[in-house]
């Protein structure tokens, strides 16, 4: 419903922020990687999760759309609600927890309060396919498909073209190459829709 809130910073809490948009204030429960990134009385933009059961709703946001990805990707499995997820992104970053996946390190996903070894190894199980297609090993270490500023700025051209940001992914992940311009990669980006 939400795809992002930009506004004013008005308060830091222990597990949320309040965030001011036009004279309202959004309460906006997030990770502790995201709450490092902001500073009250700043201006910021939140990519956002609205979480609706038949009792409550809750909003979640997330300082990048990668961590928002991987959020909502936790949220998807079986046994893991967005408390969980949350839990698991405030201990690792996103990049933790995709390097944990990819190379099945249930150890280090286990280190999130409330994830027990069998909670990792299912995570482990239900993402790492899911996971091969944008981050691939290296070594120890896990590297980044197509998370350049450039990558960055053809979603956002896209979203601005009126696309969804799934649509753009899937597009620029077909199509993407480091060494073509901006423009010649949102015009093969939009070839794929034809």
């Amino acid at each position: 419903m939400y795809e992002y809130i930009k506004g004013e910073v008005v308060a830091k809490k222990h597990d949320y922020v309040v965030v001011d948009n036009a004279g309202v204030g959004y309460r906006i429960f997030t990770s502790i990687n995201t709450m490092s990134k902001l500073q009250t009385h700043e201006q910021t933009l939140l990519y956002t999760y609205l979480h609706v059961r038949e009792d409550v709703m809750v909003l979640y946001g997330f300082a990048c759309e990668e961590e928002l990805f991987l959020f909502n990707m936790l949220i998807s499995i079986s046994g893991i609600g967005p408390k969980a997820a949350l839990s698991i992104l405030s201990v690792l970053s996103y990049q933790e927890v995709a390097t944990a996946v990819v190379s099945e390190d249930a150890a280090s996903l286990s280190k999130a309060p409330g994830v027990g070894k069998k909670t990792a190894m299912r995570i482990i199980l239900e993402l790492k396919d899911k996971l091969k297609g944008l981050y691939a090993a290296e070594g120890d270490a896990v590297k980044q498909i197509a998370v350049s500023d450039k990558y960055s700025e053809a979603v956002n051209a896209l979203l601005v073209l009126g696309y969804n940001t799934k649509y753009a992914r899937e597009a620029l992940n077909k199509v993407y190459d480091e060494s073509d311009s901006l423009q010649d990669i949102i015009k093969k980006a939009l070839a794929e829709q034809i």
